[in-house]
């Protein structure tokens, strides 16, 4: 079979429920008894609990900065599950995922002759990170296997990446170097977010993950009142049945802030990146974008509303055009203070399109190498590109373990002479409309026991009348059954 390669130059679904995992949460409680006079000798008092910032709650937005969700620190494992021949192990963190899925779709809308197909995933990850025991130097490395199978349809490095690494790093750690922040310095292959993950995402749904090769300096880390990240990166060229290679015609770098301070009350994480793609034999597509922007999010009235923003601005030039697009999301949320978890949230999407195809500049945002699965739908067919996407939201964990989620949202083009990019549709003359549709999604998922999850989702796409006057407008379904083992 002929190898197939992918660039992973555009954007990807990837998802998760927007709960970022710090580890196994912990409270730290302390007393002291004074040892001076007066009415307060032998009296206790608690030392200042731990700084935690709050995570956003906008869906799929929460960030994994270094170690995958998966792994875990061994000797917590090994404690958890009472394995006490390897309790002493407190330098290796380690994990290993497999996950199962079957999807059914009918009328794909990413595809040319809208194809009907069902297909059966696998995804095998298997971590391990060496720190402490040799520092200042750390290692890390990660495998990955992911395959399509029961399907008509060829394989593509985005559903397919057999036997791979995804990961092998060196990294030089040390602590307290400034502000009582830690410094990581990393070179090798690496995956992680960025921010919101909307411009740099480690994929969760999709099968086959974003890498890069180079080098990235870390000063923080999560639970830190300030981290800050800069990078310099060459995107992975995935192959399906060959070893993965750097792609020598990109760099992407990049500084990210994260201030917490203000912590619940709002979260701001300014970003500059820049991509730097030349064409070369077989692929024209040429960038040198520079990307800037900010992503706040926090919470107020005792946790009861929650906001999230996002604003970016790209200027450059793609394919020898002069660039300047932007893109934007806010959202608002309620939760109520019940048993039953209830959210309702509303946001808004947007980014522009090209105006106009002859006038010489091109106004299309690019989400580079971003998540998309539950930014912008469940069934895959729309990404931060020429897109105003209203949505609501609402969220219910009805017991400690299921939790279940229905979203509506609408889509229309941002530049009606412009293209819906994943529906492959483009009337340059902008005479059909700017309507693209309704979905519809749902999720449920519930961990059986501690170590398996069980996951159900259904996406129906309602067409509009941008997909008529442009060709068939069936409406459309998905639907996937998932398993993932985790340990």
């Amino acid at each position: 079979m002929a190898s197939q390669r992918a660039v992973p130059s555009g954007p990807s679904p990837g998802s998760g429920w927007g709960t970022r995992r710090f580890g196994r949460s912990a409270v730290w409680v302390a007393a002291l008894l004074a040892g001076s006079g007066g009415s307060f000798r032998g009296a206790a008092a608690e030392d200042p609990a731990p700084f935690i910032p709050v995570t956003t709650r906008a869906i799929g937005a929460t960030r994994t900065a270094d170690r995958p969700e998966y792994a875990h620190l061994l000797q917590e494992t090994a404690r958890t599950n009472g394995w006490s021949a390897i309790e002493s192990i407190d330098w290796l963190d380690a994990g290993v995922s497999s996950r199962l899925r079957y999807e059914i779709r009918d009328n794909d809308y990413r595809t040319p002759k809208l194809v009907s197909d069902d297909a059966f995933f696998t995804q095998t990850l298997v971590y391990l990170g060496v720190h402490d025991v040799i520092d200042p130097l750390r290692f890390a490395g990660e495998f990955e296997d992911s395959r399509r199978m029961m399907s008509d349809q060829p394989k593509i490095p985005n559903e397919a990446n057999y036997t791979e690494v995804l990961q092998a790093h060196a990294d030089l750690h040390f602590d307290n170097v400034v502000d009582g922040q830690p410094l990581t310095a990393m070179a090798g292959r690496m995956t992680f977010d960025a921010v919101d993950r909307r411009l740099i995402a480690r994929n969760r749904f999709r099968n086959a993950i974003n890498a890069f090769d180079g080098f990235r300096v870390r000063l923080g880390e999560e639970r830190k009142p300030w981290e800050v990240d800069a990078f310099a990166l060459r995107p992975v060229t995935r192959d399906v049945e060959n070893f993965d290679e750097s792609f020598n015609n990109a760099w992407l770098y990049g500084v990210t802030g994260y201030w917490r301070a203000a912590s619940p009350g709002i979260e701001v994480e300014p970003y500059w990146l820049y991509l730097d793609q030349y064409a070369r034999q077989g692929i024209p597509l040429q960038r040198r974008l520079n990307t800037f922007g900010v992503h706040a999010f926090g919470r107020w009235d005792g946790g009861k509303w929650d906001y999230d923003v996002s604003l970016a601005g790209q200027v450059g030039e793609t394919r020898n055009l002069p660039t300047r697009a932007w893109a934007a999301h806010a959202e608002a949320g309620y939760s109520w203070k019940l048993p039953w978890k209830p959210r309702l949230a509303a946001w808004m999407n947007y980014a522009s399109g090209d105006r106009d195809p002859t006038d010489g500049v091109q106004q299309r945002f690019d989400p580079m190498f971003g998540a998309t699965f539950a930014f912008y739908g469940y069934s895959g067919y729309f990404s931060w590109q020429n897109l105003m996407d209203p949505a609501v939201r609402f969220s219910v964990q009805p017991t400690e373990r299921l939790r279940a989620e229905l979203i509506f949202r609408s889509y229309w083009l941002a530049s009606d002479k412009d293209a819906w990019v994943r529906g492959l549709r483009v009337d340059p003359t902008g005479n059909s409309g700017s309507f693209i549709g309704q979905e519809l999604d749902m999720r449920v998922s519930y961990p059986i026991w501690r170590f398996f999850e069980v996951e159900v989702v259904y996406a129906h796409f309602f067409p509009g009348e941008f997909v008529a006057n442009t060709g068939p407008d069936p409406q459309s379904n998905f639907t996937y059954l998932q398993g993932t083992i985790r340990f």
